[in-house]
């Protein structure tokens, strides 16, 4: 065995091929059981040339998508060999070696359909694209044994795409005589005619084709049909104008030549029937005196129209079935049924007028049936063989429309996910439009950053978590405060201050920031364009999307842990998972290691792949957060946070934010390279003092430089350049970003320069330009007397040394250093050098509460998936959509299909063996991982809980308990305010305040102690917004010494866990109303529950939870049933 390239595809002996920039030998797929591929190398050398095949090539391939176009498997660079890749199925022939097996060169009519007809509709199909080949030749024509394919994309161009500076010199690189001798040509579609013309001639001639001379002895010696001569000569024209225009005229001409053809060699086949008694006697009803068979032959015409029916199944469905048919002429209508394959009986026939039957001419499971290609009689056949042959070849036919009319049905549904998932995005787009207005306000109190507001018109939950300025009413185009909308309920608002110690102002609008949701929509939109298209990093990704079915079967790799004590179903999901070339699903519950799972997943992948990139992203910053932080403990520190806004990521994930990072790593850079001053220094005989500080100068002028470049984009300032106006033009906004941006750095740079002359006694003046840093460095070179080498050595050092501080120069220099990419869905393609790149392993986190439209945007980036999530927990964020009657009917939204994430989907549809769950939960103590597993997950959870608090300082009697209100008289809820959808429980408000005194008296005394030393963490949680206001104002008459708790809606916490939880069930009520406590809301309640590690305590009417269907019926219910815990009534 020879090479492995990307440590997958192992070179099979003896099987290499050379010609022209590239090598070809088969391969075995070492990921996929070893099935056999083809590997096409190129050099991966400094020049443009080989780099443009690779690519030309891969965007092709992604782009088309035709039987008779070589498939792409996949693709990439192999950095250890320092070469392209391209892979496709092995093919080991070419249609010269086909031709080579005929003793005399075949006729026209034995390659029409085998050979020419395909690759006409292949060209067709690529020129459809915008794809031109530019090296059609024999040599690029691969045969299977059945048909051919269209191969070898290399010299190909997109002509939508700007032409890259090398493409002339690729371009001439094609060979005649299969080139054309004009150059006018090169860049159109006719040369790609003239190409394939030019392979179909040396078909069907005895001339071997060497020069252009050969191209007309060729055409007198080929035997071929006048009109088909006629076509080949146009098309090999020297005059491109004589050409056709493109491969689909050029298809339509050969398409019109072969039917006028075929009408030639029809051979009418006779399909005798027989007539049951019923049939005869209602045909000849209403035949006016003729008898039945005579009634046939009148009135079927010249053609007819065989329709499958359908048939009633044992499951009391139907199915289409081939084996009984509607035969509609002109005016009759029979009903046949197979007796065999061979023997027909008509079982009913009517006679009606023309018009009353063109409804089932028109149906989409007809099947025309010409005249001329079949007879139709109840008489006996003139020869009894022929027609049962006849009678065989129809029922093919039907069974073949069967067949495709279940494709056609499949297409279909697989066409209505993309329909939806498009509708979805336009709703959300308007949605996004409408929550655009703006909100007046009044403050009515402050809690360090959050302000409570009261808004002017009611609000739903649609605006939880947007991004707004908030203004003065008085000053309405005021620079304004950055906030977060935190909670929602009415009119009553929580805005959550970005800027530290900013204040809000009293009387105001929450103005929106329409970029963050703009470009989201936009985002969505590409990724689904780039899925239908075929455009994705993955060429296959859609087909593995629409029907998951066809993910090929991980083969599992072994592997030695790095994380310990990894469990076993965990050990078993990453081997699956590195084996897998397509799609590994993960089920993940709460607490049984999704993060851990992810952490060995990358450090095993890694290790196999050093070379490769992993894109990790997760719907919540707190996943990914705590996803890299333990992959960087781990060892894998080659990690990138990208987050927009940096008070997103958490405190302990700072140090890998995009800036930071690349804070760091230019100034090694700068280390270097200043490190490398001090021999310079020597051998120019200058003080290192000095020929440092020149180089810091030099770094300055180029920031100057920069500076004055983005001053002249950008032109004049006036007083609505401002980024935080919303009316500012996108790119007029860029301009001035970049302006700012470069302003900040020459300031500092000026800063950097004055503080290092001061050190050596240098005076600078007050205000520095570029002429001044100049008049400097050439001092501290010696003057007049410095060499004009060294003088153009330190300045393209300054401008390097400059570069690294501009993200803009910096950034795609770094960002392949990495690693590991990380980011939410949506976040990580705001830094737009990442829209650049592909992954080899995209793993997203959480993928359960993403939409389809969502996932896509990462998936559609990379080439191998992994997605974890848990279908029992919240599902996509969808809901307000459907808030929205109007909405759903104007775009016909299916809230079926669309509540449901394409996580679930995909568990549903993909073989078993792409599918695993992990079931060793440590999170919780085992009373509440016991009643989390009966309840939501069938008791398939396995616990072997690992202690946060010690275990001696908590009583097994109070780590689940269900304080219950039954027996109060004042349990109900509160009513609630006209159109409001929350609710609120002012007696479960006050039992959860004791319980919180109770907790921090029993802390005093020495309970509930966290092993490492820290105070114990307490979330108090309720569905609804009202309520968790109603137990802050309670808490707050408390005065607490030992813990802070946390009040959060059940919404904001997935992913967060607490030592102790506390739940306000809240409703209780004579209507019976359950609302978020029901069965529809059921992963709510999971979250809500499992977020608990040590103590779970519920508040609320028992009695009123028991008596509705829903998962707090089935707490109840294992409570009872377990010495686990139990119910205090209050």
């Amino acid at each position: 065995m020879g090479r492995v390239v990307a440590d997958r595809y192992a070179e099979i002996e003896n099987t290499r091929r050379l010609g022209g920039q590239s090598e070809v030998f088969q391969a075995a797929d070492l990921h996929q059981g070893g099935r056999q591929v083809a590997v096409k190398i190129v050099p991966a050398t400094s020049d443009d040339i080989n780099r443009i095949y690779f690519e030309r090539e891969t965007a092709a391939l992604r782009k088309l998508s035709h039987p008779n176009i070589a498939s792409l498997i996949d693709s990439g660079t192999d950095a250890s060999q320092g070469v392209y890749y391209v892979v496709l199925d092995w093919v080991d022939e070419t249609i010269k070696d086909w031709l080579a097996a005929f003793l005399e060169p075949p006729g026209w009519d034995d390659i029409a359909e085998a050979v020419a007809l395909p690759l006409a509709s292949a060209l067709a199909h690529s020129h459809s694209m915008s794809v031109l080949h530019r090296d059609i030749k024999p040599g690029n024509v691969l045969w299977t044994g059945a048909m051919p394919l269209l191969a070898d994309f290399a010299l190909s161009k997109i002509k939508d795409q700007v032409a890259a500076a090398g493409d002339a010199t690729v371009v001439g690189m094609t060979t005649p005589p299969w080139a054309p001798p004009d150059q006018a040509s090169r860049g159109s579609a006719r040369f790609d005619v003239y190409g394939l013309a030019a392979t179909l001639l040396q078909c069907v001639s005895g001339v071997q084709l060497r020069d252009y001379p050969d191209i007309s002895r060729a055409l007198d010696d080929a035997n071929v049909p006048p009109d088909v001569l006629e076509l080949l000569r146009d098309a090999l024209s020297s005059d491109p104008d004589r050409r056709p225009a493109d491969g689909q005229v050029f298809h339509l001409a050969l398409q019109t030549i072969q039917t006028k053809r075929s009408t030639r060699w029809h051979k009418q086949k006779e399909i005798a029937f027989d007539l049951s008694g019923s049939a005869r006697r209602a045909l000849e009803e209403g035949g006016e005196g003729r008898s039945a068979e005579a009634l046939i032959a009148a009135r079927l015409g010249t053609a007819a129209y065989a329709v499958p029916r359908l048939k009633s199944t044992a499951t009391g469905g139907a199915e289409l079935t081939a084996e009984e048919f509607r035969l509609v002429g002109d005016q009759l209508e029979l009903v046949l049924a197979f007796k065999t394959s061979q023997k027909l009986l008509c079982i009913r026939g009517t006679v009606k007028d023309f018009e009353h039957l063109e409804v089932w001419r028109r149906h989409e499971h007809a099947v025309t049936l010409d005249g001329r290609d079949f007879a139709w009689t109840a008489s006996r056949p003139a020869n009894p063989h022929q027609s049962a042959l006849a009678t065989d070849e129809l029922h093919t036919i039907l069974a073949k429309a069967v067949q495709d009319a279940g494709d056609r049905v499949s297409d279909r549904f697989k066409q209505m996910r993309l329909t939806n998932w498009s509708k979805l995005i336009d709703a959300k787009e308007q949605l996004e439009k409408r929550l655009e207005e703006p909100i007046r306000y009044r403050r009515v109190g402050r809690s360090g950053a959050e302000f409570e507001i009261e808004a002017s018109t009611a609000q739903t939950g649609a605006i939880l978590d947007q991004e707004r300025i908030a203004r003065p009413l008085d000053e309405p185009n005021s620079r304004g405060v950055p906030t977060r909308i935190v909670d929602v309920d009415d009119q009553s608002l929580t805005v959550h201050v970005i800027r530290p110690g900013a204040d809000l102002p009293v009387h105001g609008v929450l103005v929106r920031d329409r970029t963050p949701s703009h470009a989201a929509i936009r985002r969505q939109k590409s990724a689904l364009a780039a899925l239908r298209e075929g455009s994705a990093a993955r060429p296959h990704l859609r087909e593995l999307v629409l029907d998951p079915s066809l993910a090929a079967h991980p083969q599992p790799v072994s592997f030695e842990p790095t994380l310990p004590d990894l469990d076993d179903d965990k050990k078993a999901a990453v081997a699956k998972a590195l084996g897998s070339s397509d799609l590994f699903l993960v089920e993940g519950p709460p607490g049984t290691g999704k993060t851990s799972f992810i952490c060995e997943l990358i450090n095993q992948y890694l290790a196999l792949r050093p070379h490769d990139k992993v894109l990790l992203v997760s719907q919540m910053h707190v996943a990914i957060d705590n996803a890299i932080t333990r992959l960087h403990d781990s060892g894998v520190t080659s990690v990138v946070r990208l987050s927009s806004r940096d008070d997103n990521v958490d405190p302990e994930a700072v140090h890998m934010l995009l800036s930071n990072k690349l804070r760091d790593w230019a100034a090694q850079v700068a280390d270097r390279a200043r490190a490398g001053m001090s021999a310079l220094a020597e051998r120019e005989g200058i003080a290192v003092e000095h020929l440092s500080l020149a180089l810091t100068a030099e770094e300055a002028s180029s920031t100057l430089r920069q500076q004055a470049q983005s001053a002249e984009a950008l032109g004049p300032l006036d007083d609505d350049d401002r980024l935080d106006n919303e009316d500012l033009p996108e790119e007029r906004a860029e301009l001035l970003a970049d302006y700012l941006r470069a302003t900040d750095r020459a300031e500092d740079a000026i800063t950097t320069v004055r503080s290092a002359a001061t050190e050596l006694g240098i005076p600078l003046a007050a205000q520095v330009d570029e002429a001044d840093l100049q008049s400097l460095v050439a001092d501290l070179l010696g003057g007049r007397r410095a060499d004009h080498r060294l003088r153009e050595l330190m300045r393209a050092q300054g401008d390097w040394l400059a570069s690294l501080n501009d993200p803009a120069s910096a950034e795609p220099m770094f960002l392949p250093t990495q690693s590991v990419v990380a980011g939410t869905c949506m976040g990580f393609l705001a830094n737009s050098h990442i829209q650049e790149m592909q992954f080899d392993l995209c793993i997203i986190d959480e993928a359960s509460r993403a939409t389809a439209p969502e996932l896509l945007v990462p998936m559609t980036r990379s080439k191998r998936w992994v997605m974890v999530g848990d279908t029992k927990q919240l599902p996509p964020m969808v809901e307000e959509v459907f808030e929205h009657p109007d909405l759903v009917e104007t775009f016909d939204l299916d809230q079926t299909f669309l509540t449901s994430s394409l996580f679930d989907t995909l568990l549903g549809e993909a073989p078993e063996q792409c599918r695993t769950s992990l079931v060793t939960q440590h999170r919780m103590a085992a009373p509440i991982g016991e009643l989390i597993s009966h309840t939501f997950y069938r008791d398939t959870l396995i616990h072997d809980p690992v202690p946060v608090v010690d275990p001696d300082t908590v009583d097994p009697a109070q780590r689940l308990v269900w304080f219950s209100t039954s027996r109060r008289s004042n349990r109900h809820e509160e009513s609630r305010h006209a159109g409001s959808s929350s609710s609120s429980n002012k007696l479960e408000a006050e039992q959860v305040a004791k319980l919180v005194a109770h907790l921090d008296d029993e802390i005093s005394a020495g309970a509930y102690r966290r092993r490492d030393s820290r105070p114990l963490e307490v979330l108090v949680l309720s569905g609804y917004r009202r309520q968790c206001t109603e137990i802050e104002r309670a808490l707050r008459r408390l005065t607490l010494t030992n813990i802070e708790p946390q009040i959060k809606t059940v919404d904001a916490v997935q992913g967060r866990e607490a030592d102790v939880v506390i739940f306000s069930v809240t409703r209780s009520n004579l209507a019976g109303e359950l609302g978020f406590l029901g069965e529809r809301f059921q992963g709510r309640m999971n979250v809500a529950l499992s977020r608990a590690r040590e103590v779970l305590w519920i508040v609320g009417d028992s009695d009123f939870s028991a008596g509705k269907e829903g998962p707090l019926r089935r707490v109840l219910g294992h409570i009872a049933s377990s010495d686990a815990g139990r119910v205090e009534y209050l």
